[in-house]
């Protein structure tokens, strides 16, 4: 073989070897620690969200000063803490509260009704209020560069006073479709988001799961997974978990098809999930019998530059 052709042959080789790792594009689940150049500025750490419906305002625990609760969140030890329901509150008191369980930032979108809160161990930079043509409002902020949302859907299967919606889940559609408009649809060139909170409504992944799976409306979760948001709960655990009832909310167990229900979400956007390293819905002897709600949480990769 002459002297050209071992440098074609040679030149070819490493044209396929290049080939071969730039078109291996299947996207994969982390699996364990990131390793980043030795000179790169970029660092990484875990971020644990949880996400809780406390039965307005934690009113189960409110004669004991809210000692249990304190104690339990303590114990999870969440970097954000996403409420729903955090009736009776105001941004003072929350964040009094919040610095008990050892997180000296707090948000409230609102101090009446059924508000959405925030606490966190860092410092939440609030994007917007969302109040406007929704029921309970949501927050949208921003913590260690990551866009958090948390909300909480309409209850009822009737539409609230003053709504032309059909019913309950029409208006829930609408809702929903406020929330997308202000915020990944308002900001498409962020990609890290993780939306949270009480959806009241169930999602299509748990169809099977669901003892009227084929009877129910699914508009709402279908248009959040049609908007490229993905469920970490359902991805990342082979069996059905509901998030209601809880033992206090009336749980004695599975009874022919009906497993419960699970109306309460942690979602990811594409980047989120990425950089996905857990998910589950939180079952102890404090969630079993404090709220009707079980909470959910996350951990999840993210970057510091």
């Amino acid at each position: 073989m002459n002297k050209f052709c071992k440098i074609f042959y040679a030149a070819m080789a490493l044209v396929m070897v290049i080939c071969h790792s730039s078109c291996n594009d299947e996207e994969e689940l982390p699996t364990g620690e990131l390793e980043l150049d030795s000179g790169s500025s970029v660092t990484t750490e875990t971020l644990k969200v949880v996400s809780y419906n406390i039965l307005e305002g934690m009113k189960l625990d409110k004669d004991n000063n809210y000692d249990n609760f304190v104690a339990w969140v303590s114990e999870q030890a969440p970097d954000i803490l996403a409420i729903e329901e955090t009736n009776g509150f105001t941004k003072e008191t929350l964040t009094a509260l919040a610095n008990r369980w050892g997180h000296s930032h707090a948000e409230i979108c609102k101090e009446t009704g059924y508000p959405v809160s925030l606490t966190s161990k860092y410092p939440i930079e609030v994007i917007s209020r969302i109040r406007k043509g929704v029921s309970h409002g949501g927050i949208h902020a921003q913590i260690k560069g990551i866009n958090i949302l948390v909300l909480h859907l309409y209850p009822q299967s009737y539409a609230p006073s003053g709504s032309t919606a059909a019913n309950g889940d029409a208006y829930r559609l609408e809702e929903i479709q406020t929330y997308l408009d202000n915020t990944v649809r308002k900001y498409p060139d962020e990609k890290y988001w993780l939306m949270m909170g009480d959806f009241n409504s169930a999602s299509p992944l748990d169809k099977n799961d669901l003892a009227s799976g084929s009877n129910i409306n699914y508009q709402v979760h279908q248009t959040i997974l049609d908007s490229g948001y993905r469920d970490p709960i359902r991805e990342m655990n082979v069996n059905f978990v509901r998030s209601c009832p809880t033992v206090y909310g009336g749980w004695t167990g599975s009874s022919g098809a009906y497993k419960g229900s699970r109306i309460d979400f942690i979602y990811a956007s594409g980047e989120a999930m990425r950089n996905m390293l857990n998910a589950q819905i939180l079952m102890d002897d404090f969630t079993d019998n404090y709220s009707d709600h079980y909470p959910v949480t996350v951990t999840c990769r993210i970057y510091n530059k």
